[in-house]
């Protein structure tokens, strides 16, 4: 949120970092966040992140020899698109060329990590990344080339090793006694009370 907060500030109008710092305390944005980790969100915003092409996704400027913040281009943007906290997970379009016919879609994080040059394989068909744009990913036959499969991020949440443990003792133990119960193979009625708790 706080960050959130940072680029809507900064890509409107450019700050000095100490009334910049100020102007949060005194808005009760940063609420309970220490006003001397400021600087913390602001890099962070600042250096944006490391992927195989380089560094990407910066916010915002930090001048660290002025001590001022701005944004930069595309800040205003950001911030006038995102203003949720839960992060859109979204999938980009493949498009096969040159018939620009849409042939489906791969998860967002394998399209931004994808390079020009590499096979991937979609359905049962090998194909060869000609550029990733914004929402879409251009994309070629391979010609036979042996592809990778693209990832995905499941959305289901992990379960611990006792749970998974726990879950497989149980199902052993019901498929037992439906094997004991033949036939058929219905559960007993003590069996069904024990599920239904």
């Amino acid at each position: 949120m706080l960050a959130q907060q940072i680029v809507a500030e900064v890509a409107a109008q450019e700050w000095a970092r100490t009334r910049f710092l100020r102007y949060c305390a005194g808005r009760g944005l940063i609420g309970h966040y220490r006003a001397k980790r400021l600087p913390l969100p602001c890099s962070m915003l600042a250096d944006g992140f490391s992927t195989r092409r380089g560094r990407r996704g910066a916010l915002i400027h930090h001048d660290a020899v002025n001590q001022m913040l701005r944004g930069r281009r595309g800040a205003r943007l950001t911030a006038l698109t995102s203003g949720g906290t839960i992060p859109d997970t979204a999938d980009y379009q493949v498009v096969l060329e040159p018939e620009n016919q849409v042939i489906g879609t791969v998860n967002e994080d394998f399209a931004v990590e994808s390079l020009a040059g590499d096979v991937f394989q979609l359905g049962n068909t090998a194909y060869r990344i000609r550029r990733v744009e914004r929402g879409t990913m251009r994309v070629e036959d391979a010609q036979g080339q042996p592809p990778n499969i693209p990832f995905w991020l499941g959305e289901a949440p992990g379960r611990s090793d006792e749970l998974s443990q726990s879950v497989s003792r149980l199902r052993a133990e019901f498929a037992a006694r439906l094997v004991a119960h033949k036939p058929p193979p219905q559960p007993s009625p003590q069996a069904r009370r024990e599920l239904r708790q």
